[in-house]
């Protein structure tokens, strides 16, 4: 009967409880996984009401089975095993089996088609913009001609072209608030194509911009949610802004139905306007000798009435050929300087075309060379070096401030006194930057973007000095590495689709920063076992969607930042071996971290883990930490009884993403600054 089997298989009924909490515990894992996939791609996300439940039930119903297994341990723990009161016995069997159907039935309630939804942005949400020539004629006269185009019923489609840094995107974003704002148009959607289009990249910005949610992974079933997204949204007016196509690109691929929006698209080429079928086509030229001086003056703050400046400023002005990003970044590196200074810069600037660059035709020379002058008038070596690192993160990307902060740690401020310290060094460096016209702004604090141009001529400048290599090709690399002069380079950059094979090694003696991105989920980069052994003086290594086994990194004894996301690791007891890491970053990364691990890296200080367990006694060992993002899994609370470890438990809030907010009294972390994310379970030992 169902009653004795609580006396007489007790053990199985234990066995059973044990394996359906396991089987939980995974599928707990994968939607926490699902749900930082989906902040990893998007800045904010809202988690469905449902899955936020179900995260928080099985918070609550795994706090109860440990609770259990604790009192099941204590009374197992008499007589070896045995336990001599048989009433208890019948109570604990029969309380297993019932939390064994709770589990059983929580697994089966985690199955759902989504996680987590990109926060929907306001459809009127106007597209933000730097400060703008709108009151220049020459880009009114554009954005007037673009208005009355996209106005008339014949004309679908609209090509601006220009060459860089005349200010394409910023003309068209304009355009965009200006027809919304006039209810021309009731919705104004925008994605970046750049020169190596990611279609899933481009739908995910364009259904973003309109306020949408996109929940499949697959390209081809993307592109007809939109298709259904741009049916069911018959009768409203949309424009779509296309922003850098190169070349032609397959609307249809993207998920744009013919005739279903009008479309406006920026490219520095007129023949990809003749290619994409464009009904009407306008150039954007530069701003005239006089719209140049005003928008110099205004970026180097010179008063109409310094009469020392009139003549130099007008020359310096023209040297800039009327490109805004040239004219902003040269005015802003001359700020608040003299005229000996104006003029001596001068003589810089007529010197600085950068004729060496290949395939750039004259009028891109002119804004590369204005460029580089801006670039050498930094103001230290540190805001080089970070404008330079900025360039070893792809075309049109997000660039992460967190993620800057670990190449600056270890390549800038890696004497830094901490963490904390570094980050403020990083943001005024970076604010720097941005006032310099060499960065810019995004929706989000938290990032910065570099303007397609400017990441050309940071990568010429790092090629030049030997500095920084970017390359989007990882075949034939160890044939590169000699041909190019890699072994020179202190940092290299490379993305893979995942179906590239990295060499077996690669000899790059100098080598201080290396980022590997693979840019496919389906597909991982599998990192060979001894790939870094020609690298001992590495300091940050970077690797996204990779396979490795962390036996490979032995040799890297210099590493300061280790950072892997999205990865397959195995040998985790070689971490053990980087006993100069400051930071260690592992986010969608499965990996046990090993016991005694802070014992061996004993100058960690910051310590992020989001898939991964680790024990509190190995958390309290890291005495240098001073930043911790993560889960603590098997809290063990020495000294408590399982009811007072269930008493503290129930003292806690559980979060939606299934984790538990507490600090214990007794550990110590004397440096410690921040924390966030723990996740405890009690037990005793």
């Amino acid at each position: 009967s169902v009653q004795a089997r609580y006396l007489f298989c007790f053990n199985t009924i234990v066995k059973e409880l044990e394996d359906k909490e396991t089987n939980l515990k995974e599928a707990q894992d994968g939607i926490n996984e699902r749900v930082e996939q989906e902040r990893q791609i998007h800045s904010a996300i809202d988690i469905e009401k449902d899955v936020e439940k179900w995260l928080a039930d099985v918070v609550k119903e795994m706090a109860d089975v440990q609770t259990l297994k604790a009192k099941i341990a204590e009374k197992k723990s008499c007589l070896n095993g045995w336990c001599p009161n048989w009433g208890c016995q019948y109570w604990m069997g029969r309380k297993a089996s019932k939390e064994t159907s709770k589990l059983s039935n929580l697994h089966d309630r985690g199955k759902f088609n989504t996680a987590a939804r990109p926060k929907p942005l306001p459809s009127d949400k106007e597209m933000p913009i730097p400060r703008f020539v709108s009151s220049f004629e020459t880009t009114e006269s554009a954005c007037n001609q673009i208005i009355e185009a996209l106005k008339k019923d014949n004309i679908k489609m609209v090509g601006l072209h220009g060459v860089g840094g005349v200010g394409k995107t910023t003309l068209a974003k304009v355009v965009g608030n200006r027809l919304r704002q006039e209810k021309i148009f009731d919705e104004v959607g925008i994605a970046t194509v750049s020169q190596d289009p990611n279609i899933k990249n481009v739908q995910s910005e364009l259904v973003e911009s309109l306020g949408r949610a996109l929940d499949e992974v697959d390209e081809k079933k993307r592109a007809d949610r939109l298709r259904l997204m741009f049916s069911e949204s018959k009768g409203r007016k949309i424009l779509i802004i296309l922003d850098d196509v190169w070349k032609e690109l397959d609307l249809e691929t993207v998920g744009i139905p013919a005739n279903c929006c009008k479309i406006l698209l920026t490219t520095r080429l007129q023949q990809v306007c003749d290619r994409m079928g464009c009904d009407t086509r306008i150039k954007l030229d530069a701003l005239d000798q006089a719209e140049g001086l005003n928008l110099l003056r205004e970026h180097a703050g010179i008063d109409v009435a310094d009469k020392a400046l009139t003549d130099v400023s007008k020359r310096v002005a023209d040297e800039c050929k009327g490109l805004p990003l040239a004219i902003k970044a040269v005015g802003s590196a001359l700020r608040g300087n003299t005229a000996d200074q104006w003029n001596l810069a001068l003589e810089k600037l007529q010197n600085a075309k950068l004729d060496k660059i290949e395939g750039i035709d004259k009028d891109s020379q002119d804004v590369y060379g204005c460029l580089k002058f801006s670039y050498d008038y930094l103001n230290g070596e540190d805001s080089r070096s970070c404008f330079l690192l900025c360039s070893l993160f792809p075309q049109d990307y997000k660039i992460d401030l967190e993620d800057l902060l670990g190449y600056a740690v270890g390549l800038v401020w890696y004497q830094a006194e901490s963490i904390e310290k570094a980050r403020s060094l990083l943001r005024g460096t970076i604010k720097g930057l941005k006032d310099s016209s060499l960065l810019l702004d995004t929706d989000d604090d938290r990032f910065v973007k570099m303007h397609d141009v400017v990441r050309d001529v940071a990568l010429w400048i790092g090629s030049e000095e030997k500095k920084f290599f970017t390359s989007k090709v990882v075949i034939g690399l160890a044939e590169r590495a000699v041909e190019e002069g890699l072994k020179q380079y202190r940092g290299i950059s490379l993305v893979g689709n995942g179906r590239e094979e990295l060499p077996s090694g690669l000899e790059c003696r100098s080598l201080h920063i290396l980022r590997l991105e693979n840019t496919e989920y389906d597909n991982k980069l599998q990192v060979p076992e001894h790939f870094f052994k020609e690298m001992p003086a590495l300091k940050v290594v970077t690797i996204i969607g990779g396979v490795l086994s962390l036996k490979s990194l032995q040799f890297l004894t210099n590493l300061q930042v280790l950072q892997l996301i999205r990865c397959e690791v195995t040998d985790a007891s070689f971490l053990g071996k980087l006993e100069g890491l400051q930071i260690l970053y592992l986010k969608m990364s499965r990996i046990e971290i090993p016991d005694g691990l802070g014992v061996k890296l004993r100058i960690l200080k910051l310590l992020y883990i989001d898939t991964c367990s680790i024990s509190p006694i190995t958390i309290n060992e890291f005495v240098q930490l001073e930043e911790f993002y993560g889960l603590i899994k098997n809290w063990a609370v020495q000294g408590m009884s399982s009811e007072e470890s269930s008493a503290r438990h129930a003292e806690l809030n559980p979060r939606p993403d299934g984790s538990v907010v507490c600090l214990r009294k007794n550990f110590s972390f004397p440096k410690l600054q921040r924390m966030s994310g723990y996740k405890c379970v009690f037990r005793i030992l």
